[in-house]
């Protein structure tokens, strides 16, 4: 039932503070998007007012169409959730949508995204605080939210399995990927060596599997290549792996533009995870047409499907067989390649905006239903 009244809906803005990578590129992306379609009056965006409230003043959001309201974090106490669980509630005059995990456990009107149980799944790639943080919240969060997204149904799965939300209550929006095409190589100072390359992404946790760079490096050395590896890694991680091959280099923390320019000189882009829960990194690859040689391990094979090459993730030898087809076999990296540009037109910023307009509308009509009528829903 539509009324002629305003749909008042809020997004949790936790993630302004957050740079924008992993969960928070979601959100920021889900947002904009959010934003272009209420821009263009999209039908299930009518009768929708959509504020977003944050706890400082955004700096890479440029959005014309969602209200900014600023509700500054308390100095004292600072608190991890404090903003997040004390301070958000009393800003929302209807409902309420979380992009990044953690969320506001007292408003029920809430649709919130949990994009894993990495903490539950890989404990050892994160710390106690952060681990207790999320069994914690996630399992009440499950229960209050009116609907809860993920980004895969290896993640949906998972929910299910560890009890934290219903598989009725469980929608898979996936991730979009089309940001990647914004990317501009030609502002790049990335500067690249003279030999040929892979490209693998590094953070400090333990289930990506960033050990196998070192395990192949050798291989890939009496092959006349390098490996680079891009993000931050801690000197005690770096410690544990032994000492650095002489052809594998370290570029540490990039800019999403180094990493297009990355990504169109590499021979192809590694993603040797254990596990994930969608792999953002291998889909933009994909759109940039870098050919990518992922993990089996889930949730891999179900995001990238036939737009990649795949290898066992601790099968050293075929990582480096993989590596040399992808080198040597043009017509194999041709496949592969438009095989990726398919396979990344299917994640769209757009249609993840479009399904949170329809789970709001969604929310709202049970809203206003009589309760007898809720149990024929």
């Amino acid at each position: 039932m539509r009324t002629a009244t305003a749909r008042k809906w809020t997004i949790n803005g936790d993630f302004v503070a957050i740079e924008p990578t992993g969960v928070a590129r979601y959100a920021h992306e889900v947002t904009r998007a959010l934003d272009a379609l209420l821009l263009a009056q999209h039908p299930l965006a009518r009768d929708l007012e959509l504020d977003l409230v944050v706890p400082q003043q955004p700096a890479a959001l440029q959005l014309r169409s969602i209200a900014t309201r600023v509700v500054p974090e308390f100095g004292k106490p600072r608190l991890p959730q404090f903003w997040v669980q004390l301070q958000l509630p009393k800003y929302v005059a209807g409902g309420l949508l979380s992009f990044c995990n953690l969320a506001p456990l007292r408003l029920t009107r809430h649709i919130a995204c949990i994009h894993d149980l990495l903490p539950w799944v890989a404990p050892e790639s994160y710390s106690l605080p952060f681990r207790a943080a999320h069994k914690f919240v996630l399992p009440i969060l499950g229960r209050r939210a009116r609907l809860i997204t993920t980004v895969s149904q290896l993640s949906r799965q998972q929910l299910v399995r560890r009890r934290i939300a219903g598989e009725d209550k469980i929608v898979v929006t996936y991730n979009g990927a089309d940001h990647a095409s914004r990317w501009a190589p030609e502002r790049s100072s990335l500067q690249l060596g003279p030999r040929p390359f892979v490209l693998c992404l590094s953070r400090n946790q333990k289930h990506k599997n960033v050990a196998l760079a070192w395990r192949i490096a050798s291989a890939l050395d009496a092959m006349g290549m390098d490996i680079y590896l891009a993000g931050q890694l801690d000197a005690s991680v770096l410690t544990g792996f032994g000492p650095v091959p002489h052809n594998l280099r370290l570029l540490g923390r990039v800019t999403d533009n180094d990493l297009a320019k990355a990504l169109a000189a590499a021979r192809c882009f590694l993603l040797p995870s254990h596990i994930e829960g969608f792999g953002l990194p291998a889909v933009e690859a994909m759109v940039r047409g870098c050919p990518v040689l992922a993990s089996t391990a889930p949730a891999l094979p179900e995001i990238c499907g036939n737009g990649a090459l795949y290898a066992e993730p601790d099968d050293a030898s075929a990582w480096v067989a993989g590596i040399a087809k992808l080198s040597t076999d043009q017509r194999l990296r041709d496949r592969t390649i438009a095989a990726g540009y398919a396979r990344a037109n299917a994640y769209s910023w757009r249609r993840i905006a479009e399904t949170y307009l329809q789970l709001m509308l969604r929310v709202d009509q049970e809203q206003s239903l009589p309760k007898a009528a809720l149990g024929k829903l």
